[in-house]
């Protein structure tokens, strides 16, 4: 069994990507863990700048990066990187009504969007696996489904005709862009050992 750090401190993301690997690891988050300032201009830089940051401070451990946005062709890649960010509370809500307002001239096809998890997982501050998850989906008009967080009450996934906040937990850990990403960490982790 693997003992692994998330670099957050957010323990609603630490329960569903434990939930996630628990028959192969146990998922904790550091007390003295201060999020970095995440700079990067890619998940992937996000994903590295948190995970270093973690294990400088517990360099024997393994520790996991994570970053995840949304991102939406027609405006660009917007929100992208800057997606918990995006408006100026910052809030789910406040977020997606600027997406939907930024959208309003955007025909059906320009609703285009995907999710990405971007994760890292690294030892001593060298980066031993890296891997990225995507889902390819649609923006709605308007939000629908009370579940999930964040853009999930706008994101509609075709494949399954719903919003991910329509989605049962098991159904958006089986398409989720973070499920995705931690079945290509876990299949890492079954076949190397870590």
């Amino acid at each position: 069994m693997f003992k692994i750090y998330l670099a957050s401190s957010n323990p609603h993301k630490a329960v569903e990507i434990g939930e996630f690997l628990k028959e192969i690891a146990e998922v904790l988050i550091h007390p003295e863990y201060e999020p970095p300032l995440e700079e990067g201009e890619s998940f992937r830089e996000n994903a590295i700048i948190k995970a270093k940051a973690l294990s400088e401070l517990i360099p024997q451990e393994l520790v996991l990066g994570e970053d995840s946005g949304l991102v939406v062709p027609f405006l660009g890649g917007a929100p992208g990187v800057k997606s918990h960010r995006f408006s100026a509370l910052g809030t789910d809500l406040s977020n997606i009504e600027k997406l939907l307002s930024a959208l309003k001239p955007a025909s059906g096809k320009d609703r285009r969007a995907y999710f990405v998890s971007y994760g890292v997982l690294m030892r001593g501050g060298k980066i031993l696996w890296e891997g990225e998850g995507r889902v390819e989906g649609e923006i709605t008009l308007q939000s629908i489904g009370e579940g999930g967080f964040g853009y999930d009450p706008i994101f509609f996934y075709p494949p399954l005709g719903k919003t991910f906040a329509q989605l049962t937990k098991e159904e958006k850990n089986r398409v989720s862009h973070r499920g995705r990403m931690l079945s290509l960490l876990k299949e890492f982790l079954t076949k190397t050992g870590g």
